[in-house]
């Protein structure tokens, strides 16, 4: 059987790959580093890790398995590939712990005016922005996946009141007060009550611009809404609106619907708004997880166990 994997990775990473592909039967592993090369060697290929590009897959007729190297599927789960029977795991939980720690980061820079100071040093001013204390206020968390549960696990911390929606999860785990569907009543009763707001849940046809006007206006006026998952979920329009007209307390956005950035976007000039560049999952450790998982889940297929992170295609996640 060929293996192709199309994914940086170093010599070490390599080996370990081959080493575990070894130890079930003369499989051989081959590499890409891109698009054209990929293409070239996906033909009797029968496993794809890393990227999978339509082209790519095109190409390979005998693929029965792709291992992305995201946890978010939007972007990856083209129409021919729901088609076919070729079964796709993902990254789910793998990047978790850095996303609640951006999440976090992104919010408590907002809370105490930090972006308002950086700013005054580069200027030798002696200023700051907002003051605001989170502890015994509330968390709303919209999903309560690996990014969303390591966010709210942080919580604890400061004794926040947790709230969560979820669309598959029921057990309540312990530090989420409240866990409930996300129905519109459900969602407008966490936006109503929550002095912050996580966006933790992937961008699916039925959370694409979830949160838009009359969310906004259910929200705070104290309120902060945070973004570390996938853009398109938050109306970028309407987000604008919101913070240049006050109906929220600020926003820290780390994805967006359009990456880079447009120029054109209002976003850039919004005020009360923080972003990073889709920079949440990224650790120093995030390549060697990576490889480890690779090696893990191609253990299970070449041993006929079942994968993990098995990825619903038409549901989106």
């Amino acid at each position: 059987m060929k293996i192709l994997v199309h994914f940086d990775m170093n010599e070490e990473q390599r080996q370990a790959l081959q080493d575990t592909a070894s130890r079930h039967g003369n499989h051989q592993l081959l590499f890409a580093s891109s698009e054209a090369e990929a293409i070239a060697l996906a033909s009797e290929i029968e496993v794809l890790m890393g990227h999978f590009l339509p082209s790519v897959c095109a190409t390979a007729l005998g693929l029965r398995w792709i291992q992305s190297f995201s946890a978010g599927m939007d972007n990856f789960l083209f129409p021919e590939i729901v088609e076919r029977d070729v079964v796709v795991t993902n990254m789910a939980g793998l990047y978790a712990s850095q996303g609640g720690e951006h999440a976090w980061a992104l919010l408590l820079a907002l809370t105490r005016g930090i972006a308002e100071s950086v700013h005054a040093r580069e200027h030798r001013q002696w200023r700051g922005g907002a003051t605001i204390e989170l502890a015994g206020g509330t968390l709303g968390v919209i999903g309560l996946g690996g990014f969303g549960w390591e966010t709210a696990k942080r919580a604890a911390g400061y004794d926040m009141t947790v709230l969560a929606l979820d669309p598959v999860r029921r057990d309540c785990p312990q530090g989420v007060d409240e866990l409930k569907l996300p129905t519109r009543e459900n969602l407008f009763d966490l936006l109503r009550r929550s002095d912050a707001v996580v966006i933790a849940c992937p961008r699916t046809p039925e959370t694409y611009h979830f949160i838009g006007r009359e969310e906004f206006a259910a929200m705070k006026s104290t309120a902060y809404l945070i973004n570390t998952t996938r853009g398109g979920i938050i109306d970028e329009e309407a987000l604008a609106d919101a913070l240049q007209n006050g109906e929220i307390a600020g926003a820290g956005l780390d994805v967006f619907e359009r990456e880079p950035l447009p120029p054109e976007s209002r976003l850039w000039n919004a005020p009360n708004l923080i972003f990073t560049p889709h920079r949440a999952g990224a650790s120093q450790h995030r390549s060697r997880k990576s490889c480890e998982f690779f090696c893990q889940q191609l253990e299970r297929y070449l041993a006929g166990e079942q994968l993990l992170n098995v990825v619903g295609k038409r549901r989106g996640y």
